[in-house]
């Protein structure tokens, strides 16, 4: 009798040491399931600082590249359509390589993908300098260089949304001001350089800003788990003793737990019968863009995205063109993209903060924005002194700041935490297919809706008709037309009617979202009642 109570204490203590060890493999299994907890704070506020500098270089680059395209355009002898497909080529692979960044931050962490990203980026725009021809150029600086700071881009912004839970519309609205803030300073640094050292020598010394982000980079660590000693992990599993633990088909019982630690010793004389056989089903892990495409207010989000960035690269790529068409500098209209930058910085901070506020909904405040932002470009057209241009450049950068500043925690109510990476990889490639399209489709627009080719045209019938009647009369109108082909008769005003429209049809895109949002959340609510 005593042997067969020291065999059932055996078989007992072997139980409670299995489920022990089981209970270690279920916390930590549990813990690689999803991200641990945002700390809020602590060294998140590097990473915020270090993703604030990395946006302010890769969106700098992409903003100011409006700046380039006159001095472009009479290097390689080409059109605007052709050579506003070098910037849109570059804005788009930025976003395009949104799915294969985001790929990479799951797999190797935000440290590595951004890092590697600074280098391409940096040798790619420095050799785009000794591109012979456009199509080359196309290839170096936007291909490979928006592939570089595509890496870059998204472990820049959804970083910090790791790091942050309560604040994390504010302190990603914080990260993104860095592309505001980019616009500021690159624009006119880039008018200076282009002014003072020629378009390849500017980009040479921009391409040395993004080497340098790889200093930003390294500082992109992980959220560190939290490691539970044993003790607690004991104590988690008394307090969930609704949640049976099974090892090979094995049910343990609470009393099992309570021997660890010393309460009910009794409970290793209880008969085996308590092991009850329950078939252990392995649920597979579901591929996250999979799950991401199969939600119906993402998927029209998503299809908002579209058009919204096809609008929004407009003003930025032809506002020096029409600026300067209409009476102004080139300093005044690379002061007009900073005052879009500083305000749109000021205007993030601001939106992030109040969609931190648990009654304030993203989704809605973006579908504001975007409506806002859609009136801007139509103003646009209505300007003509420098102070107009100012007070509608400062509307459309409050206006459309708090889109991209709000985006990671729109991401978040819809999809949680742990789907972050992959819906915003997914959603940035959706934005880079609309960056490629929209300036390239705009310049196009204009070039053929502008009259300078058929002015051009018949300038050189008549210089070819009076060539005939006198030699004085033909040098005279020769002047007349080249006079008449330096200035710039093209039709921008076109270019800004189509982002007006863009940004429309994205704010009612976002609209559809929200109400179709609301009803998934109503409906479960009905069933209760």
């Amino acid at each position: 009798m005593g042997r067969g109570n020291q065999e059932e204490k055996r078989d007992g203590e072997v139980a409670v040491e299995e489920a022990k060890k089981l209970l270690k493999d279920t916390n930590s299994a549990n813990e690689e399931e999803g991200p641990p907890p945002p700390p809020d704070g602590g060294w998140g506020w590097v990473v915020v600082a270090a993703s604030f500098l990395c946006n302010m270089v890769l969106d700098g680059i992409g903003y100011s590249f409006g700046i380039l395209l006159a001095p472009l355009m009479l290097h390689y002898g080409e059109g605007k359509g052709k050579i506003a497909m070098v910037g849109s080529i570059l804005a788009g692979a930025i976003m395009l390589v949104g799915p294969i960044s985001s790929s990479l931050v799951n797999k190797f962490g935000p440290r590595k993908t951004c890092i590697a990203g600074a280098i391409v980026s940096a040798v790619s725009i420095f050799l785009s300098t000794f591109s012979p021809n456009v199509y080359l150029l196309m290839l170096s600086y936007g291909v490979l260089g928006g592939l570089g700071l595509g890496l870059m881009y998204v472990p820049a912004v959804t970083a910090v949304g790791y790091w942050f839970e309560k604040k994390r519309s504010l302190v990603t609205g914080i990260s993104t001001c860095g592309s505001g803030f980019g616009t500021i300073v690159f624009a006119p640094v880039v008018t200076a350089l282009e002014a003072g050292l020629g378009w390849q020598w500017c980009n040479r010394i921009v391409a040395c800003f993004c080497l340098a982000c790889t200093f930003l980079g390294a500082t992109m660590k992980r959220v560190p788990c939290k490691n539970k000693d044993e003790e607690d992990s004991i104590t988690e599993a008394k307090k969930q003793n609704e949640n049976p633990i099974i090892k090979n088909g094995a049910y343990v019982a609470r009393e099992e737990i309570d021997f660890i630690d010393g309460t009910a010793s009794a409970s290793l004389e209880a008969d085996d019968s308590h092991l009850v056989k329950t078939e252990t089903a392995v649920i597979p892990k579901e591929n996250g863009y999979l799950t991401v495409l199969r939600n119906v207010p993402f998927l029209l989000v998503m299809l908002g995205n579209f058009p919204a960035v096809m609008g929004l690269y407009i003003p930025y790529m032809f506002l020096p063109g029409i600026t300067q068409q209409r009476g102004m500098t080139e300093a005044d209209s690379a002061l007009l993209i900073s005052l879009i930058g500083f305000f749109n910085t000021g205007g993030r901070i601001l939106s992030g903060a109040v969609t931190d506020h648990p009654r304030v909904d993203a989704l809605f405040v973006s579908t504001v924005a975007l409506f806002l932002g859609a009136i801007c470009p139509f103003l646009m057209t209505l300007c003509f002194d420098f102070w107009s241009y100012i007070i509608v450049c400062i509307l459309f950068g409050v206006s459309l700041s708090a889109w991209p500043a709000v985006t990671s925690s729109m991401l978040v109510d819809l999809l949680g935490l742990e789907l972050l990476t992959s819906a915003f990889g997914v959603l940035t490639c959706i934005r880079g297919l609309a960056a490629l399209l929209g300036p390239p489709l705009a310049g196009f627009v204009i070039d053929a809706t502008s009259p300078q080719e058929i002015t051009t045209a018949a300038e050189t019938a008549v210089a070819n008709l009076t060539s005939l009647v006198s030699e004085a009369t033909s040098v005279l109108s020769e002047i007349s037309s080249d006079v008449s082909k330096s200035e710039d008769t093209s039709n921008y005003q076109v270019a800004f009617w189509i982002s007006g429209i863009l940004l429309g049809l994205a704010s009612a895109g976002h609209l559809v979202a929200f109400c179709v949002k609301k009803a998934l959340t109503e409906k479960p609510k009905g069933l209760m009642h």
